[in-house]
């Protein structure tokens, strides 16, 4: 555990013990729900376009902290801040590969699929070496989200619009994952509307060219989406490497007050002394 004093507004600040080490499925699954609430709550907040955007970084990792401990897991905002880089890092790597196999499949290629892959094999291929499917799932979940209502919110105020719009930008183009067969721990996770889209097939495949149209404006919607998500997973990305910046500059400050304390310290203790050696022989 690690100390460290935490403003919760005020001149009121609460000591919370930081938990170190490895990150447990379950905080990582917290971390991803807390991540996943947090745009839902700046979208909501969001409908002037002004005052849900423009929060600063720190403050919107410090919500992501708070949740994260309403939830049992314990640790900080920075902690929080440096997982999610690096499991968005590592979902990145994972689904392009898997979108290339998915591409050369027709193409009586041999790529297995990272999920069909020992550790050592995704290692040589550069590939993150223990990304389990259902984080993997969970994280797929929430980008596709992400997107879908950044979507939602760049066409809101147009007016009426085709119903089947909100369904059609969920349709993302993903390969398929991992198998059903995976073991009891994601079972539960068989039923997710990630898996589902996946899954599901081409609901009225057609007899006339509409179903063609419509899986054109699907296509395009859904990659639409996806490039705005990234996009603004990129802005959040450079937001947050200020803040990195911004806390390293603030801690490198502190430990140089704390020098010139101790300097200070030391050079008033060594004048005590002197100022003690010359009274004691006048008073003797």
């Amino acid at each position: 555990m690690h100390l460290m004093m935490d403003d919760q507004g005020g001149n009121n600040a609460v000591t919370r013990e930081y938990r170190k080490g490895n990150w447990t499925v379950n905080e990582t699954m917290v971390l991803i729900e807390a991540k996943e609430m947090d745009y839902e709550r700046r979208m909501k907040r969001s409908g002037d376009h002004s005052e849900g955007w423009n929060k600063p970084t720190e403050l919107r990792w410090k919500w992501v902290e708070d949740y994260c401990w309403g939830k049992g897991c314990l640790r900080s905002q920075n902690q929080c801040n440096d997982k999610w880089d690096n499991l968005m890092r590592d979902y990145k790597k994972v689904r392009e590969y898997q979108r290339k196999v998915a591409e050369r499949e027709g193409n009586d290629s041999k790529e297995r699929s990272y999920w069909e892959m020992e550790k050592n094999e995704r290692k040589e291929k550069n590939l993150p070496s223990n990304m389990l499917c259902q984080i993997y799932d969970r994280l797929e979940e929430v980008v596709e989200k992400k997107g879908a209502q950044t979507v939602a919110a760049t066409a809101g105020g147009g007016g009426g619009s085709d119903p089947n719009i909100p369904n059609i930008s969920y349709v993302m183009d993903r390969p398929t994952m991992c198998d059903d067969s995976s073991d009891s721990d994601t079972s539960e996770h068989s039923d997710s509307p990630a898996k589902r889209r996946r899954r599901g097939g081409g609901n009225g495949e057609g007899t006339s060219g509409t179903p063609n149209n419509t899986k054109e404006v699907s296509t395009a919607i859904s990659r639409s989406a996806s490039i705005i998500a990234e996009a603004i997973q990129a802005s959040e990305e450079r937001e947050e490497r200020r803040h990195r910046d911004l806390l390293s500059f603030h801690e490198r400050r502190l430990k140089i007050e704390e020098s010139k304390t101790e300097i200070n310290k030391k050079e008033w203790m060594a004048w005590l002394m002197r100022l003690t050696s010359l009274l004691i022989p006048s008073l003797l």
